[in-house]
């Protein structure tokens, strides 16, 4: 004989294990999650991991020369912190390593946002920023971070919004953008900085993305305390499987999010291979800016076909392109996909209508596709002329001598 079941916690709801109930949070319910599926046979150029012939024989060399230590008794960061404290320009109690830039992510909103009660996105951004907030009951306020057809990077919605929110809040921009490829000028993101430090809350800047387009914001978490960054090794290092990334940030915010312990978290291989690859800088900007000339080529491809559509500038590892024909983002995506090439079309996000997405291989299958999308056709009747967008302020910042 059984009691009678007691009253569930506010904020759960009770499940049945094979008729054992326990209460699980109701945060949940609204979230999914897929795992990652092995797709023999299909080229990805939907995740945008680096796939560069140098970066492959770069890693394989390094990793090839690790020792049974470095890989099997538990890691201590302090020769990789050094390293990558010097290829920031950042002190090393600036960096905080972490498994991943969603871990990242993750983190940032546990740690800084919870206790703040609200997040500030501009959006469209990595879809974890919204699935964590929702996991710690996090409130979120989205504005949008692009304007136009074709779409331009336009910062003044997350200005306007800090200036207007009454309270402390953690705002969230991605700069390069993902999925867009679009980048805010210098001078917008200090102004971002400037504004959020002046209101009172924490700017985190995403730049995943950043070292393929020389794109760098540790210059402003030197100057301004309110500032933290997201950085991705596994994408500029050609790590993905690794998972690895840093934020970098004021001393006072390291030695809180450190409490959170993300370190136990991170594997020996990564930090070695990370204490051997970031002082190869040359290299890798060798790289990335071959990725840019395989990119470059790919595009003129393209737009030499069809001379309607624009792509989005700067692009990353990956091409965005925007068709006049809404269509037509579903149809290229459809198209590569019947070849055994994965895309991603962007018709459902929000202010990228019409856009859709080709992350960066080597040079021959990047080809191969160019010669697939001369087969997409447009399906519609396209405006006689489309104006190509002109920046007016170069996005890049310097790096740190």
């Amino acid at each position: 004989m059984t009691g009678p079941e007691p009253d569930a916690p506010e904020g759960t709801h009770p499940v049945s294990l094979d008729g054992f109930r326990f209460p699980l949070g109701t945060e949940t319910r609204t979230l999914t999650w897929q795992p990652r599926e092995l797709r023999p046979g299909v080229l990805n150029l939907k995740s945008c991991e680096l796939q560069h012939p140098w970066s492959d024989d770069l890693v394989g060399r390094e990793l090839a020369a690790l020792s049974l230590p470095e890989i099997f008794a538990y890691p201590v960061q302090d020769h990789a912190l050094k390293q990558l404290a010097a290829y920031h320009g950042l002190d090393r109690s600036q960096v905080l390593l972490t498994p991943g830039s969603g871990y990242g992510i993750g983190l940032v909103v546990d740690a800084l946002a919870r206790p703040a009660g609200q997040l500030l996105l501009q959006e469209p951004a990595f879809e974890a920023w919204r699935h964590y907030a929702t996991l710690r009951r996090v409130q979120v306020t989205g504005v949008p971070g692009i304007t136009g057809a074709p779409p331009t990077a336009d910062p003044t919605p997350l200005i306007d919004l800090l200036r207007t929110t009454p309270r402390p809040a953690v705002a969230a921009v991605t700069n390069p953008g993902s999925p867009s490829g679009l980048c805010y000028a210098p001078s917008a993101m200090r102004q971002l900085a400037t504004t959020a430090r002046e209101h009172g809350h924490l700017l985190v800047i995403d730049e995943c993305y950043g070292d393929f387009v020389d794109v760098s914001h540790a210059p402003l978490v030197a100057q301004f305390p309110n500032v933290v960054v997201v950085h991705s090794y596994s994408k500029t290092f050609a790590l993905a499987g690794l998972r690895i990334a840093a934020l970098l940030c004021h001393p006072v915010l390291h030695e809180h999010l450190g409490r959170f312990l993300p370190e136990r978290a991170v594997g020996a291989p990564a930090v070695a291979l990370l204490r051997r690859l970031a002082p190869q800088r040359e290299r890798w900007r060798e790289i990335w800016r071959d990725v840019r000339t395989i990119r470059q080529d790919f595009v003129d491809h393209v737009l030499s076909t069809h001379p309607s559509w624009r792509v989005l500038q700067p692009g990353a590892n990956f091409a965005t392109f925007w068709s006049p024909v809404p269509t037509t983002a579903d149809a290229a995506r459809d198209h590569l996909a019947a070849h055994h090439i994965r895309t991603r079309a962007l018709t459902d996000v929000p202010g990228l209508r019409g856009c859709f997405r080709v992350s960066l291989a080597d040079r021959p299958q990047m080809r191969r596709v160019a010669r697939l999308l001369d087969d997409v056709t447009d399906r519609g009747r396209p405006p006689t002329t489309v104006p190509p967008s002109t920046p007016a302020d170069s996005p890049h910042d310097a790096r740190p001598a």
